[in-house]
């Protein structure tokens, strides 16, 4: 559970860091997999590389760096079907969405050393819109995040202004909001971060000689409901904590 003191900073800021939520041990194993899974995406040929559209990168930037993302993860291994219903990651989402806490999608993504693509600065909330903004993201580092190595960087309270205009390729202007002026949260591995999807955020370019591999939640009450049928994954709507308190079919 998050302290009290993690929880008004998450509800100042719109994100907090939770250290330390699992072992050295489950981490390796995690990362075997996520580097197994990449390994059968290409044996398979699949294009992995999940690097944004649009001019905030140069013409030349854009042909050298790449990230690889891999969504609905808990298909993919078991680790991470345990994973989403681990009371180390459900009850801290749950003392922010509420005590009833319902999935909404997952993903992998990887940073390779010294290329690892940016992601500009945006909000979640374009992606997957709902009524109530209880959406929000958690994200386990498999890997030590540092400025270095493309660590997500945040603009603390900025959800608070609610949901802004994005440009046509979903990220905000680059001009209005450089990721230089974003708050770096470097993390240890096992270290949970929590937003919400109305956070703005973003990452730089992994320079270092290490991978950085994350694997991002995304949960929801499932008391919100979505505003349009956006970004519908297999599995959206399975209740990882609680209960449904209304009986309806769930919305994809």
């Amino acid at each position: 559970m998050l302290t009290a003191e993690q929880r008004a900073f998450y509800e100042k800021n719109g994100y907090v860091l939770v250290p330390n939520q699992f072992s050295e041990a489950e981490l390796a194993e995690m990362r075997t997999e996520v580097d197994g899974m990449m390994v059968r995406a290409d044996n398979g040929g699949k294009n992995l590389n999940a690097t944004w559209g649009g001019n905030y990168l140069s013409d030349e930037d854009r042909k050298k760096l790449t990230v690889a993302s891999i969504h609905n993860v808990q298909y993919q291994s078991a680790a991470f079907a345990k994973l989403l219903v681990d009371d180390r990651l459900t009850e801290v989402v749950a003392d922010i969405v509420g005590p009833n806490v319902q999935l909404h999608h997952t993903k992998m993504h990887a940073k390779p050393p010294e290329k690892g693509a940016p992601f500009p600065m945006h909000q979640d909330h374009p992606y997957f819109q709902h009524e109530k903004h209880t959406m929000m993201a958690a994200i386990l580092h498999l890997d030590d995040s540092t400025e270095e190595n493309g660590c997500l960087c945040v603009v603390p309270g900025s959800f608070k202004k609610g949901p802004l205009q994005h440009t046509d390729k979903n990220y905000l202007p680059v001009e209005q909001y450089p990721l230089s002026d974003a708050t770096p949260c470097p993390a240890k591995a096992g270290d949970i971060l929590l937003f919400s999807y109305l956070t703005i955020h973003g990452s730089g370019v992994n320079k270092s000689d290490r991978m950085r591999r994350i694997v991002l939640i995304q949960f929801r009450s499932p008391e919100d409901r979505p505003l349009g049928e956006q970004h519908q994954s297999p599995g959206q709507g399975m209740m990882v904590r609680g209960h449904n308190p209304n009986f309806y079919k769930p919305v994809f």
